[in-house]
């Protein structure tokens, strides 16, 4: 295996995008272990490809784009249909009551809207550069989106009542 990616240049990647990547990758998987194991995963291939990239935002939606493509390989394998799950929770920085109840809220909705969720609020990427990054429509996106906003609603509403 030829490495062309420098050991700092590597330890740089990892620290800088590591956290995004294992929220995206929690987003499909729903536990902290598998989630770990598919941004190692995606590290793995980025260090054996050794891409080379334009710009610093086309690394971290290849990197993304990986992450999304081994979650969901993963959540699609015999082993992860036929386990039960375990309920855990990844912080989601600030300690904040409110903080928490929205990342609660998030963690309650379907891995689709999870991930539009995160990638659109959390990294501040538009419809279009999520479409580009998920392989999905822009139309798909921002219905994802409307859809995951209102369903965050249903949830806060019933709490109130």
């Amino acid at each position: 295996m030829l490495m062309r990616i420098e050991k700092q240049e590597f330890e740089e990647v990892i620290q800088k995008y590591s956290d995004v990547m294992l929220r995206c990758a929690f987003a499909y998987c729903e536990n902290v272990a598998d989630a770990e194991d598919v941004v190692q995963e995606a590290f793995i291939r980025y260090l054996k490809k050794s891409p080379h990239f334009r710009e610093e935002e086309h690394r971290k939606a290849w990197l993304l784009r990986v992450v999304i493509n081994l979650a969901k390989n993963l959540r699609r394998s015999f082993w992860q249909r036929n386990k039960s799950e375990l309920s855990e929770d990844i912080p989601a920085g600030d300690n904040s009551l409110r903080k928490c109840e929205i990342w609660s809220a998030v963690q309650a909705l379907p891995a689709k809207y999870k991930l539009v969720i995160e990638l659109y609020y959390h990294e501040g990427y538009t419809i279009e550069e999520i479409a580009a990054i998920t392989g999905s429509k822009r139309s798909t996106v921002g219905l994802r989106l409307t859809k995951a906003k209102e369903l965050l609603k249903n949830i806060y509403e019933e709490e109130s009542v």
